[in-house]
């Protein structure tokens, strides 16, 4: 077996209930191509995980309109609504890659590629036998850690209270390669940002949850 099995498999759905002719093939053939063939590590990337609906990804595009923006969702329901949406406001600036972002990194040929990394909200699979399902771990960090460029900066977006002490502790373990900057509790408030406020915020303020935004950044 793989020894990394369990990093690359897929948890979730991938598709919608929604049986609407989406014309996936058609569509994740353009996703992906485009993705990889034109990201150079000259360029100012960003990388959003786990884009879900696209919220984060139009965001960055609008607001950093000089970087190209690489939407990577395995749900692609979310990617096709994504589309639309990049169609409506004319944005030439985003790439999406359907699928897993270990599958996508390692398409990748070496080298600094992002400046900026994203990732909201990602599922905390509360049970405990599905804690091995979560993305964030020590393998991810060492993994992702190698395609960032100097001072580049890593926001991670949570309401679950164990999640952010498991990725916390991680911190910790990389001291050496990152900084915990917004370390005072009106820094890590994701309520006090200007940020996006993505499907997956409001459901954890529907919830009574509190989301927290931990923000990173390499040495």
């Amino acid at each position: 077996m793989n020894n990394n099995y369990f990093h690359y498999r897929i948890y979730g759905r991938s598709k919608g209930r929604n049986k609407k002719n989406f014309q996936y093939d058609k569509y994740r053939s353009i996703i992906n191509n485009r993705a990889i063939k034109d990201l150079k590590v000259t360029d100012n990337n960003i990388l959003d995980i786990g884009s879900g609906y696209g919220e984060s990804t139009l965001y960055l595009a609008e607001n950093y309109i000089n970087s190209k923006i690489i939407a990577c969702e395995n749900f692609f329901d979310g990617n096709y609504k994504l589309i639309n949406e990049t169609e409506k406001k004319q944005l030439n600036n985003i790439y999406i890659h359907n699928g897993n972002v270990h599958q996508f990194l390692d398409k990748l040929t070496e080298g600094k590629y992002f400046s900026l990394i994203w990732i909201l909200f990602p599922d905390p699979w509360p049970k405990k036998k599905h804690l091995k399902r979560r993305l964030i771990n020590l393998f991810f960090f060492n993994k992702i850690l190698k395609y960032l460029k100097k001072n580049a900066k890593i926001y991670i977006a949570t309401d679950s209270k164990s999640y952010l002490k498991e990725i916390l502790f991680l911190v910790f373990q990389l001291r050496n390669q990152l900084i915990w900057e917004n370390q005072r509790k009106l820094g890590w408030d994701y309520n006090n940002t200007s940020l996006v406020q993505t499907k997956y915020y409001k459901k954890a303020i529907k919830n009574g949850s509190n989301p927290f935004i931990i923000k990173l950044r390499t040495l």
